[in-house]
């Protein structure tokens, strides 16, 4: 009889909802799947995925759940609420797989292994800890076509198994995590083999391998790269510092490599050896072999091991590491089948030696590590959020050392988590108490350190203290600046360091930039202890200050150039020692340190984005001394006020870049001179191109004279400015042009980034969309390149226009949203206001006023008093449409009368069009319809002229709404034709405002007239050209006849009948004011009742009045 499992696709075989709890585990392995994949691909992908199929199906068939990022390799694991369920799905599998008719010659068995126990979750998808792990141990002993049970297992299944299921008790057996003995059940079913070869536990070898009492937890990835390095070694040296972790992977990989070697896997602990003849006596004890009188022991073990293949396992071999250097030498020349792995803080040091030195946990091991020790100390303990949260600091903090992280955990018998790692951030006081059975120097992480410094000499002492100083770690320059000394030559540090690299102290990061070493944090803070003890504190942070401040001041001149993404790169890498060198300069009063420091590091905080930090620490730098007048103080308040204005805070500028500029002038320090001139254009800039151009003028010359490349780019990156902020292409074109030409020449992709930015704003007001996502792209390739956020903010919101311009405002919402929340966690930058409009912009064309206002006009009020014109007087035509769609035409009157007078004091023309079109707009609201014509054709002129395409649509369309109200309806479809022309070519969509009033009128006129001749109509406006469009509008309008009815219908001697009317006059005195009968005054009068609707002389002057208020706005 054989299984029929469901067909189900891979992907779907999986559930979200792991059991907790008692669990039982099934985990699967294809025996044999590396020669599997040999004998040929195509047939064992096959194979493979039809193996996944039906492992999947039973498992889903039971009810089991599957935790599908769980299994390595081909392996599967299966998760079971009830045992039973396990153990009939486990049968299904293997009848499935004993039926299957496999491709070509594969005959593909896989090995099960059953085990219940309490079962732990890391996350929703994942279990972690002992029983999984166990589970794995005991699928690892069984044979292809066999399952296996633990006794936990057997024990809950043995009363009601499956039909014909019957459970063969094959002893207790030792797994290969060394935990206590497993006693084995098989199962067996007379559908299936139940002969199998002896199981692959310790109990088939001979060793000595000592048991353990926890679980090894992680290391996966390790014991991989351990398995590939001992295959090709004979002597394999696990390195690393105190409680890394060397013993446990050495003790796991003997155990797992033990059935290689037939003659024994033999463990000998060096650590209680003390004297150098006792090694070999401590390998002759560990074997049984006896010192034969009249012989050296090593020729006896020679002797003894000359015909065996043996995996001698030495662990601790430090404080006698020569002597077994010797030893070990001496055995592996003589003796060919014999294998070595140590374990060492520094490698032995002979010919055909291979050191694996054992790094920290990762991220995730360190986590379940903690959750495995602390169960043990508090049984039961299933941290909640916020405990979850401490115990990620934790482990961050202990650098995943695995001994500091199961002192820590045993902690939380009387601790919680947030109190441990509150601890850990005042010293490692609180990691005592390890186990009593260990050694002592296991007992507590100090002593465990401590045993690798007592190993030290006097010289290694002194220079390990002394790297102390250094946070985040340091180059070997860095460490001969700071740590030589009287009884350390600057010749001396790099074999003094060469040797802690090797006895596992110092960590070495080949990664990026060359050559750099580190203290673990762990290390380090004891290291910081004895430096305290030597009394040699200050100096040694004095000679950090000293060269960290050379080092930026040597970097600072460099950054503008080719060289200045490597010198970023280099102070970035060195951050955390440039924090540690403020800290101190600003802890002992070093104020010249401190304000060279912070200068130089001024361009670097910019680029980089590190805003708000050096915001903070030119406050602190300048509030020392402030009657200081030097040229370093005034490169400081450049530095400050240059800081403040990208992280946008334009108050803090105001008040720092004159005061700047006042001081360079008065010391006489052109570099600063010209950089505070730069930041006084920028903001002059806004409220006064010409006053800020001039300033910009002179900086870049001052730049010039003295060789400053950065005050003549950025002068020039700041020109383009100023014609930005007047919309004037005809000089802004060059002046990109001349940015463009400089930046190359210095190779400079920060101002390569805001030639790209210009770019992209032309292009986007042209309505060119495609070439401004290029320019944008390029802008943010060369950002993301050095790191700069600011330029980056700019051209992320140009970006977002351009999606509202395509109609995409979740885009362009969630774009800027991700830019403003970055923009808050570094402090502000410049692109802010940039963005905020564009947030207005978003939700103006959603269609929603009412969020547009409330994000907008905070902004407004925060740059009004600040003399941001441009951005005032953008911000304030948002407001003022916001306002117009919201029925509120006082509230937009108000914004518009401002908005205009401000465009027009800069002279941006793009501007008094945006204000002109929605005034316009305002009185076509009002019912003024012939104003507001007039207006939208001035608009129409000044857009045209600049070609601002986007800006020619909406008033082409707006136009032809005013035709269509005054009766034109050929020449409203052409204009809105032609404008739909323009956005289809364009790609510009219509907000949902414009969209709304387009469809409204062409429906009042689809009812009104003829479609036929309408469709005509439209096709002639779809055929013209943007300045055949423009030509039309002005010409249709001359040619258009008067209204029947409204003011516009009105000629003009009754217009003036009206006006003295609404004066008061009578009919005989309007008349003689305007010579005219009495009789006429009469006639005008009744046309302008018919025409006007109203038919008293007090309806009508209230109507003028009306109108004359409305227009005097």
């Amino acid at each position: 009889m054989t299984t029929e499992l469901p067909d189900l696709p891979h992907s779907m075989i999986t559930t979200d909802a792991l059991p907790t709890g008692v669990v039982t585990f099934l985990l699967s392995d294809v025996e044999g799947s590396t020669q599997l994949w040999q004998a040929g691909e195509d047939n064992a992908a096959r194979a493979i995925a039809r193996h996944y199929e039906l492992l999947g199906a039973a498992v889903a068939l039971h009810g089991g759940a599957r935790p599908v990022e769980q299994g390595e390799g081909d392996s599967v694991v299966g998760a079971f609420s009830m045992a039973s369920d396990a153990l009939a799905a486990a049968l299904d599998v293997q009848r499935a797989f004993a039926a299957e008719e496999w491709p070509g010659d594969v005959d593909l068995k896989v090995r099960i292994g059953l085990h219940t126990g309490e079962a732990h979750l890391r996350d929703e998808h994942n279990y972690f800890g002992n029983t999984i792990i166990r589970s794995a141990r005991l699928r690892a002993i069984a044979h292809g076509g066999q399952t296996v049970l633990s006794r936990a297992t057997a024990d809950v299944v043995s009363g009601h198994p499956p039909d014909g299921v019957t459970l063969r008790d094959l002893g207790e057996h030792y797994l290969k995590d060394l935990g206590d003995p497993e006693r084995v059940y098989q199962l067996c079913h007379p559908d299936l083999p139940d002969e199998f070869p002896p199981l692959r536990s310790l109990n088939r070898h001979v060793h000595n391998l000592p048991g353990q009492l926890t679980t090894l937890v992680g290391r996966e990835r390790e014991l991989r790269e351990l398995h590939a390095a001992i295959d090709g070694a004979r002597l394999l040296t696990l390195t690393g510092a105190g409680g890394c972790g060397k013993t446990r992977l050495a003790l796991q990989l003997a155990a797992d490599v033990a059935e290689r070697h037939a003659d024994g896997t033999w463990w000998i602990e060096l650590a209680p050896v003390s004297a150098p003849d006792l090694v070999a006596a401590a390998v002759a004890a560990a074997l049984g072999f006896r010192e034969e009188e009249g012989k050296l022991l090593v020729d006896t073990l020679a002797e003894q091991l000359a015909d065996v293949t043996t995996l001698l396992v030495l662990d601790n071999c430090e404080q006698v590491l020569d002597a077994t250097a010797r030893l070990v030498d001496e055995l592996l020349r003589r003796v060919p089948g014999l294998r070595v792995i140590a374990t060492s803080r520094e490698p032995l040091g002979i010919p055909g030696e291979t050191t694996w030195r054992v790094p920290s946990l990762d991220d995730t091991a360190a986590f379940d590590l903690f959750i495995d020790r602390a169960n043990h100390a508090r049984p039961g303990f299933a941290p909640g959020d916020d405990e979850r949260s401490a115990v990620v600091r934790i482990c961050d903090r202990l650098d995943g050392i695995p001994l500091a992280i199961e002192l820590a955990a045993a902690r939380v018998r009387m601790m919680h988590p947030a109190r441990i790692a509150a601890a850990l951030d005042e010293g490692f006081r609180v990691l005592t108490g390890g186990a009593r059975t260990v050694m002592p120097r296991q007992q507590t992480l100090e002593a465990c350190i401590g045993w690798s410094h007592d190993l030290l000499n006097d010289e290694e002492r002194a220079l390990f203290r002394r790297l102390a100083v250094f946070a985040g770690g340091f180059t070997l320059e860095a460490a001969e600046a700071a740590t030589a000394g009287d009884d350390i030559e600057v010749y001396a540090v790099l074999d003094a360091v060469s040797r802690l690299v090797d006895k596992s102290l110092i960590h070495v990061d080949h990664g990026g930039g060359g050559g750099r070493y580190r203290l673990l944090d762990t290390i380090r803070l004891f290291a910081r202890d004895r430096l305290a003890d030597a009394g040699e504190s200050d100096a040694v942070r004095q000679r950090h200050l000293d060269f960290f401040v050379a080092l930026a001041e040597a970097a600072e001149p460099a950054l503008v150039d080719a060289d200045g993404p490597a010198r970023l790169a280099v102070l970035e890498r060195e951050h955390d020692n440039i924090r540690a060198a403020l800290e101190w300069a600003d802890a002992t009063g070093a104020q010249a340190s401190l304000l060279r420091l912070t200068a130089a590091l001024t361009i670097f905080w910019e680029v980089r984005g590190h805003l708000a930090a050096g915001g903070r620490w030119f406050a602190r730098a300048l509030a020392r001394d402030p009657e200081e007048r030097s040229a370093r103080r005034a490169r400081a308040l450049w530095g400050a006020a240059h800081i403040a204005l990208y992280s946008n805070d334009f108050a803090t500028t105001l008040e720092r870049a004159p005061a700047a500029f006042a001081m360079a002038e008065e010391v006489g320090d052109t570099k600063a001179m010209a950089r505070a001139l730069n930041t006084l254009g920028y903001l002059q800039l806004w409220s006064d191109p010409d006053a800020g151009r001039a300033a910009l003028e002179q900086s870049v010359e001052l730049g010039r004279g003295i060789g400053d490349n950065w005050s003549v780019a950025d002068g020039l990156k700041m020109l383009t400015v100023t014609w930005l902020v007047q919309e004037d292409d005809d000089n802004l074109i060059p002046a990109i042009d001349d940015l463009r030409d400089a930046a190359t020449a210095l190779g400079n992709g920060f101002f390569l980034a805001w030639h790209h930015c210009c770019r992209a704003w032309v292009s986007l007001r042209r309505g060119a969309l495609p070439d401004a996502r290029e320019q944008v792209a390029a802008a943010l390739e060369y950002c993301d390149a050095v790191g700069e956020p600011a330029t980056a903010g700019i051209a992320v919101a140009a970006l977002a226009e351009i999606d509202v311009l395509e109609g995409k405002y979740a885009d362009a919402d969630a774009r800027l949203s991700a830019f403003l929340q970055r923009a808050a966690a570094t402090g502000g930058e410049i692109g802010v206001p940039f963005a905020v409009i564009a947030l207005g912009l978003s939700a103006l064309g959603a269609g929603d006023p009412d969020q547009a206002l409330a994000t907008v006009a905070p902004l407004v009020e925060e740059l009004r008093p600040l003399g941001l014109t441009l951005l005032v007087a953008w911000g304030l035509v948002v407001l003022a449409q916001a306002h117009t769609e919201r029925g509120d035409g006082e509230a937009a009157a108000t914004a518009l009368d401002e908005a205009r007078g401000l465009a027009a004091s800069i002279a941006n023309k793009w501007l008094i069009a945006a204000a002109d079109f929605q005034r316009a707009e305002l009185w076509l609201a009002d019912g003024d319809i012939a104003r507001a014509e007039d207006v939208h054709h001035a608009a129409l002129r000044l857009r045209a002229d600049g070609r601002w395409l986007p800006g020619v649509a909406h008033s082409l369309e707006a136009l032809g709404r005013v035709a269509a109200l005054m009766q034109s309806p050929h020449e409203a479809v052409r204009l809105l034709a032609a404008a739909a022309a323009l956005r289809d070519a364009a790609g510009i969509a219509q907000g949902a405002a414009e969209g709304a009033a387009h469809e409204r009128v062409m429906a009042s006129i689809g009812e009104a007239h003829d479609g036929g001749v309408m469709d005509t109509a439209w096709s002639e406006g779809a055929r013209l050209s943007v300045d055949e469009a423009v030509a039309y509008a002005s010409r249709a309008r001359g040619e258009r006849k008067r209204p029947s009815s409204g003011w516009e219908s009105l000629t003009p001697t009754e217009v003036q009948v009206v006006d003295l009317t609404a004066e008061g006059l009578t009919n005989p005195q309007i008349a003689e004011r305007l010579f005219m009968a009495r009789g006429t005054v009469k006639v005008h009068l009744a046309h302008v009742f018919t025409k006007l609707g109203v038919t008293t002389r007090s309806q009508l002057t209230a109507a003028a009045t009306r109108r004359t208020l409305t227009q005097s706005r």
